[in-house]
């Protein structure tokens, strides 16, 4: 069993890294302050700050920053589980078919290959303005580390259980459902928390290509503006919300692996 860290070595920890955030952030104050920085290309963290208050003020009143944040949530989420199911579906076929895996990884890393925020004007002429193609977009971007880790789990299954399945003559489904697939969920997951802040990017990059709602329709008419403060304001709270999925994933991966070792 892994042993934890006693309690004042993490806290020691997460002091250092808390220390070491407010130096930069004192010297970022600091550095607009002196007016080193134009405001207009760097604005200080006390400007954002005010503007982040401004933004969670909205969001809570329920103005239009809220139906931006639900929008680009709502993009994420679907883009995200569009990608798991086909991932996870085209890796498990790849893992158990070994003419698939030959045939098809090659162009599964060319397509992962490619700058995918050159398929977004794309999404757009094939599925419109709409949530759809952020959707895609984000699924998109989220498919290839859950379909690299499914593999890689499946293929990476104990041979010693497999040998023990073998020689109790189960069927293929069976050694599936009880070896192949609990053995390879730590590395899936691993695939999923990579692939949901991806996703964030995704629904993002949608959004800046074509819409009309979203939080990246709004960094970009802040960009337009000039209002460089805001623009780092929402960059924050996307920030947050990827963490936040980020988490979201990891608490089902507990809830979901409590029998595996480290979790």
């Amino acid at each position: 069993m892994r042993k934890t860290r006693p309690l004042r070595y993490r806290l020691a920890d997460q002091s250092v890294a808390l220390g070491l955030i407010l130096a930069f952030v004192c010297l970022w104050e600091a550095v607009c302050r002196l007016g080193l920085v134009s405001a207009l290309v760097l604005p200080a963290p006390s400007a954002v700050g005010r503007e982040f208050y401004y933004v969670c003020r909205e969001i809570a009143v329920g103005g239009p920053l809220r139906t931006d944040l639900v929008v680009t949530f709502y993009e994420t989420v679907g883009g995200f589980l569009l990608a798991v199911v086909g991932a996870f579906a085209c890796g498990t076929l790849i893992a158990e078919v070994p003419v698939l895996r030959r045939v098809m990884m090659p162009y599964l890393v060319a397509v992962n290959a490619a700058p995918k925020i050159a398929f977004a004007p794309l999404l757009v002429v094939w599925f419109g303005f709409g949530a759809g193609s952020k959707i895609v977009m984000a699924a998109l971007i989220a498919f290839f580390p859950v379909v690299v880790n499914t593999v890689a789990g499946l293929a990476g299954a104990d041979p010693a259980k497999l040998r023990l399945m073998r020689s109790l003559a189960a069927s293929a489904w069976m050694t599936f459902m009880k070896v192949k697939l609990p053995d390879s969920l730590p590395v899936i997951f691993a695939g999923l928390k990579t692939a949901i802040v991806f996703a964030v990017v995704g629904a993002v990059v949608g959004e800046f290509v074509g819409a009309d709602a979203g939080l990246g329709h709004v960094i970009k008419q802040t960009d337009y503006q000039l209002d460089v403060a805001l623009t780092f304001a929402i960059i924050v709270l996307l920030s947050l919300v990827g963490i936040l999925l980020f988490y979201a994933v990891e608490w089902l991966e507990r809830w979901a692996l409590f029998w595996a070792p480290g979790h």
